[in-house]
């Protein structure tokens, strides 16, 4: 059980990733999310689509065909960043990554998506493809439009959840009087949580 300091800061980062989800100007809405390939670690900026502090997850979405699929399935250790700069909070998760790809589970979440959201899954190209000039990587049938459910239906195949099970989370919170940094680690259900030097 956390002691009552622990607690309000637990309560206040579930209540903000709450908030983020439904308002799209939330600045946790959307989060850096990093990968490691065979030399580098790789970041890159994705959109918040669910979370969880019971289960211990953050879902964001993607693409089977891009780079960051293939290093998650690789090497599935993630690290997860997110700040607030009107609350000057910084959030940064750590964990293993579980990719849902053509299942019941994609099948259930890909209904949830907008017909705009889901042209970005109807690329012609890959992900990270080299061009010989630029392209906006829609079909031209839908690039004013959004497409039909017969159209989209064709990019769910490329459309693939990344669920980010996280077992710790460094928290951060910049004050003129003093910085304030502790860490959370979620074993099963259970949660220690300890104070860090800022």
């Amino acid at each position: 059980m956390l002691n009552r300091e622990f607690q309000e800061i637990y309560n206040n980062v579930e209540l903000m990733m709450s908030e983020a989800l439904t308002n799209s100007a939330h600045p946790y809405r959307t989060f850096s999310l990093a990968s490691v390939d065979d030399k580098f670690p790789n970041l890159r900026t994705v959109v918040l689509r669910k979370f969880s502090f019971e289960k211990c997850f953050i879902d964001c979405h993607s693409d089977i065909r891009s780079p960051k699929v293939d290093e998650l399935q690789k090497n599935d250790k993630f690290s997860a960043l997110f700040y607030s700069n009107k609350e000057k909070i910084q959030l940064r998760f750590k964990g293993k990554v579980e990719i849902f790809h053509k299942n019941s589970f994609t099948k259930e979440r890909w209904k949830e998506i907008t017909p705009s959201s889901k042209r970005c899954y109807l690329g012609p190209y890959n992900p990270s493809d080299r061009l010989e000039k630029y392209h906006p990587n829609i079909p031209e049938n839908v690039k004013f439009e959004n497409p039909s459910e017969e159209e989209s239906s064709m990019g769910y195949d490329n459309f693939v959840i990344i669920r980010c099970h996280f077992n710790e989370l460094d928290y951060l919170k910049l004050k003129y009087s003093g910085h304030l940094r502790c860490k959370l680690v979620f074993e099963k259900k259970n949660i220690n949580a300890f104070w860090l030097a800022p």
